[in-house]
């Protein structure tokens, strides 16, 4: 039944507030200094995948020669344009991930676990993934008792941030566990996979997730999941990856990649969101073109706000390089400030900064700071020293909203991008 026009009425100006409202904080979003390490930022000529008509349209392929889809007897219309840029993404990521093939289907970076878990695996299998005050995603091990698995959880070494190689095979195989998922969301530096792949041997399936470095994997930089023992790569593709909210997967396999890929396609996935798909396909492609700068250029700010922090008088956890991070991530130990986080917090939104705290890895709560985005934005080594005092500043309850606001305002572009090219003007509009 309908609404009637009385009630229409009465609805409406409640529901202009809420749009209003969220009117608003898009408008104060632009002056925040987005520090989180698990949000990204767009470039225009992504974003507009997002807003098309088309987006409306469900995409299953660019069809035969006709324009059709056809999986025998049913028929779709087929969208070749959008086959075409998601290819030319997919031959970018096989290549940029040393993968034999990949997947770009899944929605986000949960159901990507879900779609690995659910295609390498039986009911009944062993399943081992990262302790959650280890720096484990919650997810995962919820996801694995809820589809039949049986849940192993391994740790990680605090005092080195490294895993256990010889203890991991240990447990995993006492268990007679079928596949390791390294599911961290809290990490400096690269995993010792070829240890964990030595120690495990051939047989065991293991899962990289790479949600958090998955750009700076693409870049080069970071390390090589797929050549360093990992079977699979999955991610979400919206932190250092700067694409929209989204899940892909990469196989190092073909054989291994076919069946997995026959699963999630008949069964896992329906609709792929086509808006997202054709942004994570421009988002791929630009990484590309300047993914290697970008992701030099995030570790060198995460180095230089470290510094910055620690010439304000803070500390910081180090990656077990000796640097403050081989990747997006620098750790501000709060110590005995960690009681007071809730009021940190309201001071930090207060002043237009916004980030993580968390007290996983030990050493108590601490403040996860991401660099991605604000390198995305443009900033480098100068502007990490105004970011780190600025920080400083704010948590020590000083009053730094309008200095936040006039940074900000300064990089109103979005580096690493197609949006300055000619030839993508007339897709802008």
């Amino acid at each position: 039944m309908s609404m009637t026009e009385d009630r229409i009425r009465d609805r409406t100006p409640a529901i202009a507030r809420h749009l209003n409202g969220i009117a608003a904080m898009d408008r104060e979003a632009a002056n925040f200094l987005h520090l989180t390490a698990n949000e990204s930022l767009l470039s225009r000529t992504a974003r507009r995948g997002l807003t098309l008509p088309l987006a409306d349209h469900y995409f299953m392929g660019g069809g035969d020669d006709l324009g059709i889809v056809d999986f025998r007897p049913f028929t779709f219309r087929g969208l070749p344009a959008v086959g075409d840029l998601v290819d030319a993404a997919s031959d970018a990521l096989r290549t940029l991930l040393h993968a034999a093939d990949v997947n770009l289907k899944c929605l986000s970076g949960v159901h990507t676990m879900m779609c690995a878990i659910l295609s390498l695996t039986e009911p009944g299998d062993g399943v081992m993934t990262v302790d959650i005050g280890h720096g484990g995603h919650f997810a995962t091990p919820v996801i694995v008792q809820r589809t039949g698995r049986r849940h192993l959880s391994t740790r990680y070494r605090l005092d080195d941030l490294r895993f256990d190689a010889e203890r991991i095979a240990e447990d995993f195989h006492r268990a007679g566990a079928k596949a390791l998922y390294l599911d961290v969301s809290y990490y400096l530096n690269p995993h010792n996979l070829r240890q964990i792949r030595a120690a495990l041997g051939d047989e065991a399936v293991i899962i990289y997730d790479a949600s958090h470095t998955l750009g700076l994997i693409m870049g080069g930089l970071f390390q090589a999941p797929l050549t360093e023992g990992a079977d699979v790569l999955v991610g979400n593709t919206h932190k250092t990856l700067p694409g929209p909210q989204k899940g892909l997967i990469a196989f190092r396999d073909p054989e291994m990649a076919q069946r997995a890929t026959t699963i999630i396609n008949n069964g896992l996935v329906s609709s792929v969101h086509t808006g997202s798909m054709v942004a994570l396909a421009i988002t791929i492609l630009e990484m590309e073109a300047y993914g290697r700068a970008y992701a030099r250029q995030i570790v060198a700010n995460s180095n230089a706000l470290g510094a910055a922090l620690e010439d304000e008088g803070w500390t910081l956890r180090r990656a077990n390089t000796g640097r403050v991070s081989e990747n997006h991530q620098v750790h501000l130990l709060m110590g005995d400030q960690g009681e007071r986080y809730r009021t940190l917090y309201a001071g930090l939104v207060d002043n237009l900064i916004s980030l993580n705290f968390d007290s996983t890895l030990g050493a108590g709560v601490y403040a996860r700071l991401g660099t991605q985005r604000i390198t995305r934005a443009g900033m480098g080594p100068d502007e990490m020293r105004q970011v780190g005092a600025l920080l400083s500043r704010a948590l020590r309850g000083d009053d730094v909203r309008c200095r936040v606001a006039e940074l900000n305002a300064g990089f109103p572009r979005v580096a690493y991008s197609f949006d300055d090219l000619a030839e993508v003007q007339g897709w802008l509009g």
